[in-house]
């Protein structure tokens, strides 16, 4: 059971395998009280630019892929930072490039890299770095 109460997760990932196991590991441990999935970036990012001056639309953290059509995790990353949207992210990608993992260190934003898939062991390891 999760002790961190999390209202809001956005899922960022043009997956749709991984928006499901994602979402199913969600409810498993109780990560959050609802989630909400985009498979491209750029409406997640039209999402929280909307919401912006309301914090309680705003999703508590931010599951972000890497490789993604039309707008990548990096370009993502770089938005965000722009418009000052102060949300914890953790990069969600199957990438193991040591060069991804370090430029993810640049940003912020970006509380840790996780590799897919998701597991329990990783979730209670966002939920300590939440807290």
């Amino acid at each position: 059971m999760n002790e961190l109460k999390l209202n809001l997760a956005y899922i960022i990932d043009d997956d749709e395998v991984i928006k499901y196991l994602t979402e199913l590991m969600f409810k498993q441990v109780e990560f959050c009280e609802q989630s909400k999935y985009f498979k491209n970036p750029i409406n997640a990012l039209d999402e929280l630019l909307k919401n912006k001056d309301d914090k309680s639309k705003l999703p508590d953290v931010i599951l972000l892929d890497l490789r993604m059509p039309e707008m990548n995790g990096w370009e993502f990353l770089e938005k965000l930072e722009q418009n000052q949207l102060d949300i914890p992210v953790f990069i969600f990608s199957s990438s193991i490039n040591e060069d991804d993992i370090l430029k993810s260190q640049q940003y912020k934003l970006v509380k840790d890299y996780i590799i897919k898939p998701l597991t329990i062991h990783k979730i209670n390891k966002i939920l300590r770095l939440l807290s």
